[in-house]
Formats: structure tokens, C-alpha cells, sequence
């Protein structure tokens, strides 16, 4: 059980426990404590299960991991796990923090930390959509009760000081003039731009990431530009162009099915979801099943909404090996909601 003596006191310090309050609720003294965490004792195997229930980790937990170890727990867990108990975002939170300042981790540390901010963000979204709907409803004359609804629940906004993205686009154009053979940086670029309706300034990045790389990425986003500006019968003809000059590229389907889609041209979306599940290696992606159960429950086919999340789940098990957590709970939930409005 080496090391278990440093992991007890961090673990009791981000319970803000002091010594004697951990003694008192394992029915030792704190000087038994204090002997476990200056490492000239350790605890008997048979108080882990009680020091695992106090500190509200694994026993495995409890014994000192890699570095690596610890991080790939950590991304493990922002994906399998819907609410993060407090005391394991605090623990982990502060691992982090510590890492930050380790040169050799500091990135997966860094990236890991915004991440876990970013999920605990979207669970107080979770948690703040019911009640803002609710608050609607029971005070129906509010502005304020529709912009807590917008806010949990990320509708658009139309006030063109809050949805612009000029300071990010600042931050991408001086990102991708440090990484200009990155092709991918360009297309957050790209999005952010076409998003604000700064076409002009699109095409220019378009064309230069044509010179990094032309994939089918290049048609896509010409036929986005074209589409902002009003130029519908062009944007069709590039995006017909883009199936044309691929047809290798699997993810074609995927991008032709999403713009129809957003254009509510449901037969045409689902036509190329399915050509995108039929033709995409293994292991799949789940988007195109959830893109399915999205307009078949929109177009009122509930029972049908219902066997595209079934297939998803049955994915997520077959060729994810996610056979529990928030990956297969998920869609639980959607069948289950689904299932109570039939």
C-alpha cells in the first residue's frame, strides 16, 4: 500500500477533513491518522472500503496512479459520467491545478482542466433547463424566464452584440499564421467567419487552405460561403460537386445529409445518413443515428425516433465496448421520454 499516506491527506485536505474529524468517523485516533500520512503506518485492508465511502472514490483509487493513469481516468470520466459528484470535481480540480505547473504534462493537464469546466458547465445547464421551463410556466409574462430557457438550453441569439465572434476569429487568424500548415485549424476559422457573415474575408482562408490540403472540405465550406450570401442555386451546385469530386471520402454523405437537413429537406437528409452508416469504417460514429432519430421525432414518427437511439445504443456496445455510463444512459433516457409521449 505504498504511497497511500500522501493519497489520504490530499484526498481529506479537498474535504477540508481535518485529522481528528477523519479519526472520529473511522472510530481511531488522529494520531493513527497522522502515522498513515507521514507514511510510518499504513491503514488495515479492512478500513478501505470505509475510507473509499468517506472520501467517495474507488479503493483503487486510494493508491497512488501514474500521472497517466490519473489523466486517462480523468477522460474517461468527463465522457462516462452525466453529474460529477462535488467532491470529485474538487479532488480532480485540484489534481489538475497541480499539474498545470508540471512542464512535462502541462498541456493534457491544461486541456483536461478546461474540459472538466466545460462539463461541469453543461450539467448547470442540465440542471438549469427543467426549472427555467418550469419557471415559464408559472410565470408566463416574464422575458427573463425565456432567457433563462435560451441559456440552458443554448438557443440562437439575435442581438448581433452577443453572437459575434470577432475576439475569437482574432485569436484563430493569429493561430493559424503560426500553424498555416495545419489544415484543421482552418476550419474553426472558417466556421467563426461564415458564422459573423465575413465571407469575403472566407474565401481568402478557404483558398489558402485549398494549398494545405483540398479535400472535401473545400466544397463545403464554398457552398456555406455561398449559401450566406444569398447565392442558393451556386451553393446547390457546389455542394452536388463536392459528392461528385469525393466519392471516397465517406464523410461526404455525412456533410451533404447534415446541409440538407438544416434546409428541411428530411428525405434527401436521411437518404445520405443512412449512405454515411452504410459507408463509414468501423468503429462508427453515432452522429448520423441521432441525426435520424432527430427528424423522425420531428416529423412526429416516435416509434421510429425510438429504433434509431436503439441502434445507436447497440453501436456504442458492439464497436465501442460501452456497455454502461452516460454513453448507453443517455440514450435510456430518450427512449424512455419518447416512449412516455407515444
Amino acid at each position: 500500500m505504498k504511497d497511500i499516506g500522501s493519497n489520504i491527506k490530499r484526498l481529506r485536505l479537498s474535504k477540508t477533513m481535518t485529522q481528528e474529524q477523519l479519526a472520529e468517523k473511522l472510530n481511531i485516533s488522529a494520531q493513527a491518522v497522522s502515522k498513515w500520512e507521514n507514511g510510518t503506518t499504513t491503514p488495515d485492508i479492512m478500513m478501505l472500503p470505509e475510507l473509499s465511502v468517506i472520501f467517495g472514490v474507488t479503493i483503487d483509487e486510494l493508491f497512488t496512479m501514474t500521472d497517466e493513469a490519473r489523466f486517462e481516468r480523468i477522460d474517461n470520466m468527463l465522457w462516462d459520467v452525466r453529474f460529477i459528484p462535488e467532491s470529485t470535481f474538487r479532488d480532480t480540480e485540484r489534481f489538475l491545478k497541480e499539474k498545470t505547473g508540471d512542464p512535462a504534462v502541462e498541456g493534457t493537464a491544461t486541456l483536461l482542466l478546461a474540459q472538466l469546466y466545460n462539463k461541469r458547465a453543461d450539467e448547470y445547464h442540465d440542471m438549469a433547463s427543467p426549472l427555467a421551463r418550469r419557471a415559464l410556466e408559472l410565470l408566463p409574462d416574464r422575458k427573463d424566464a425565456h432567457s433563462a430557457i435560451f441559456d440552458a438550453e443554448k438557443g440562437p441569439c439575435d442581438d448581433w452584440n452577443c453572437s459575434n465572434h470577432h475576439e475569437l476569429i482574432e485569436f484563430y487568424k493569429d493561430f493559424v499564421g503560426r500553424h498555416p500548415d495545419d489544415r484543421r485549424c482552418y476550419y474553426w476559422l472558417l466556421d467563426l467567419l461564415i458564422a459573423d457573415g465575413r465571407t469575403v474575408e472566407a474565401r481568402e482562408y478557404l483558398e489558402k487552405l485549398k494549398t494545405v490540403a483540398y479535400t472535401f472540405h473545400y466544397e463545403l465550406y464554398l457552398y456555406a460561403i455561398q449559401k450566406k450570401e444569398g447565392d442558393m442555386p451556386t451553393a446547390e451546385e457546389t455542394l452536388n460537386a463536392m459528392l461528385k469530386n469525393h466519392p471516397d471520402e465517406w464523410m461526404t454523405n455525412f456533410s451533404y445529409a447534415n446541409e440538407m437537413a438544416k434546409l428541411c429537406r428530411y428525405d434527401e437528409a436521411v437518404e445520405y445518413f443512412k449512405k454515411d452508416i452504410e459507408a463509414a469504417p468501423k468503429p462508427r460514429f453515432v452522429d448520423p443515428f441521432e441525426a435520424i432519430a432527430h427528424i423522425c421525432e420531428i416529423r412526429g414518427d416516435l416509434a421510429g425516433a425510438i429504433e434509431m437511439y436503439r441502434e445507436a445504443m447497440e453501436v456504442m456496445k458492439t464497436e465501442w465496448n460501452e456497455t454502461e455510463g452516460e454513453g448507453i444512459d443517455r440514450y435510456l433516457r430518450e427512449i424512455d421520454r419518447l416512449e412516455k409521449k407515444m
